[in-house]
């Protein structure tokens, strides 16, 4: 971790340099707390029912005959933000206990005061239940349609729209001029090694490699010295070209097409690619049949 993070205070205008320790610390007592609550409400908790089935899930902490588990802990903790979850464990998991013990003796006397009755309580769990609904229903969809025929043909078409690309394998010689650049063609056409005389008159970067430019594709060279070199057979040499740069003895040592991807690369882009269609189709299939009308701040209908 940095060893100062920069983090927005009251004043937005204002940076404050912070420690990992104070940066832990702000945020464990700041509107960042707030909301990884609320996620972890939200979200965490089925998190953690899902981590309870295992029997390893250890007891962190015991107060009364109450307890706080690992699972709790990695559920609060993924909702943190990424400066704070990147910082070491032995930092961040005491603070993490404190505020679930926090939250839970909290939570004890809002019961006892009779909170659970109030009508902005159960118009916050009507809000969140309707969350938690639309994330397990979502979850449930996404693993049902999501299937390894789906994904199957997501990577053939991803095939059919990415076709392979030639790759070239060039040496080159770069001089300043372009009487130098001929007769350095004549020597290697006549049996000179390529590589050596890079070496010995390459005014270029790759001259220490013998003039070796590796695999590239057209568009990565500039166009002049693209068309010629992708116009070679293997082992020719061209007559000098010119580009902004200087003269240029061009050899072909190697021609290749790109293959492509395996569907184990692209497995990840494609899955989050098959997850956006699902949610569209599931929204897609919630709004059917529904009339909406929304409204702007003054009541206006807004007219789609």
């Amino acid at each position: 971790m940095a060893s100062s993070i920069e983090l927005a205070c009251y004043n937005p205008f204002a940076v404050q340099k912070l420690s990992p320790e104070e940066d832990l610390m702000k945020l464990f007592t700041s509107v960042g707390l707030t909301a990884a609550i609320v996620a972890f409400v939200l979200i965490g908790s089925g998190q953690m029912a899902l981590a309870q089935e295992s029997d390893q899930d250890r007891v962190r902490a015991k107060f009364g005959n109450e307890e706080i588990l690992q699972s709790e802990i990695e559920a609060f903790i993924s909702q943190l933000p990424d400066q704070v979850r990147a910082a070491p464990r032995e930092q961040i998991e005491p603070l993490v206990i404190n505020e679930l013990i926090n939250t839970r003796l909290v939570a004890r006397l809002a019961r006892s005061a009779g909170t659970q009755d109030s009508e902005e309580y159960k118009r916050q769990v009507e809000i969140s239940a309707a969350r938690i609904l639309q994330t397990v229903y979502l979850t449930a969809e996404i693993d049902e349609r999501l299937t390894e025929d789906r994904l199957n043909k997501a990577y053939e078409a991803f095939v059919a729209a990415n076709p392979p690309t030639e790759q070239i394998r060039a040496s080159h010689i770069l001089v300043e001029a372009k009487e130098d650049a001929q007769a350095i063609a004549d020597e290697v056409r006549g049996g000179g090694d390529f590589a050596e005389v890079a070496r010995r008159e390459s005014t270029g970067p790759s001259a220490s490699a013998g003039g070796d430019l590796g695999f590239f594709e057209k568009g990565q060279m500039v166009p002049t010295f693209a068309e010629a070199a992708f116009a070679l057979e293997k082992d020719e040499v061209s007559d000098p070209v010119q580009t902004q740069f200087g003269w240029h003895v061009i050899k072909l040592t190697d021609r290749r097409q790109t293959p492509p991807p395996t569907l184990d690369e692209v497995r990840g882009e494609l899955s989050e690619q098959l997850t956006g269609e699902i949610m569209g189709e599931v929204l897609a299939e919630a709004r059917e049949g529904v009339t909406i009308e929304t409204f702007d701040a003054d009541g206006t209908l807004i007219e789609n």
